[in-house]
């Protein structure tokens, strides 16, 4: 495997890299454990990408880590859970306005022309593999 190392740990997985892409639900055993012990693990210029929750990063520790370092960087398409927490930190913490997960007008389209289609299926075959509800089930 070119480029990719095995990792026994998260502290391992943060420990000299220069970029860390986060994709991990909120759970309570994720939220919070990106702290700011892993964050000053990072190399020179270390950037964390935040595309899952909010909510797995502790955002008090990554102020503090950025207090301590002046070359980390934080990217996310999720606002912080408390307003105004980055304000303090510049240009170094970057949110995007609204959640980019999926959002394409690539991927939305293709979400539309699948729907359509399942549709069509459904009232010319009679097709219901993607049917969610069981016939007569209510809600």
């Amino acid at each position: 495997m070119d480029g990719a190392i095995a990792v026994d740990s998260v502290e391992a997985l943060f420990d000299g890299v220069q970029f860390v892409s986060l994709h991990i639900p909120s759970t309570e055993k994720t939220n919070k454990s990106i702290n700011k012990e892993l964050l000053l693990k990072m190399s020179k210029n270390g950037v964390l990408i935040n595309t899952a929750r909010a909510e797995v990063v502790d955002e008090a520790g990554l102020v503090e880590a950025f207090g301590e370092r002046a070359d980390l960087a934080y990217i996310s398409d999720v606002a912080p859970m408390e307003k105004g927490v980055f304000d303090s930190l510049g240009k170094r913490a970057f949110v995007t306005a609204k959640k980019m997960g999926a959002q394409t007008s690539e991927a939305n389209n293709n979400a539309g022309i699948a729907a359509a289609k399942q549709i069509v299926a459904f009232f010319e075959q009679g097709d219901a593999k993607f049917q969610v509800n069981k016939p007569g089930q209510t809600f």
